[in-house]
């Protein structure tokens, strides 16, 4: 049985040529993409010498050859990834999300326990100083409004731009 990416066989030279043997119409193991699991596949074709689709014994479904390594979901990839450490654009922005957090951690402090705190709705209209609750990022404090319907908000850790005061567009009738 033949098993990975490369699918053609070296075979000894003889009279000084090389020879390659095909992997078509041989048993491979691969990765069903129907199935989900890696079972015996026939190989259908070959581009350049590497295999390019098979066919499940079991199900039937034609794909690609996928190799026998089941693929592994993007969140386990990005949990295996490491972080760059040590840049100076790390540094600067750590420093950066640092100081954010220590001026949220001071409006945090003076606000009042009876002041209001407002549900954030694009719809709204706020203004500078107003302390509103998002769902995503939590208490935020409005620090600047920058037109009609933008403003700055300073969450813990960071300033984000939001949207206010906005008017969705009218259905066009038909």
């Amino acid at each position: 049985m033949v098993v990975g990416l490369k699918s053609v066989v070296y075979m000894k030279p003889r009279f000084g040529k090389e020879k390659f043997m095909s992997s078509v119409g041989k048993n491979v193991d691969a990765l069903c993409t129907k199935c989900g699991m890696v079972l015996a596949h026939i190989v259908l074709y070959e581009v350049r010498g590497v295999i390019a689709n098979v066919k499940c014994k079991t199900c039937g479904a034609e794909h690609k050859y996928r190799g026998s390594k089941p693929r592994t979901k993007s969140s386990e990839i990005s949990k295996e990834r490491t972080r760059r450490v040590g840049t100076k654009a790390d540094e600067e922005s750590r420093q950066a999300e640092a100081a954010e957090t220590q001026r949220w951690l001071l409006r945090q402090q003076d606000l009042r326990e009876n002041a209001a705190i407002v549900d954030y709705r694009m719809t709204n209209r706020y203004q500078r100083g107003d302390v509103i609750n998002h769902p995503s990022f939590g208490i935020g404090f409005v620090e600047k409004i920058l037109e009609e319907q933008r403003m700055d908000v300073l969450f813990k850790g960071n300033l984000k731009r939001m949207v206010m005061n906005y008017q969705a567009p009218a259905m066009a009738k038909a």
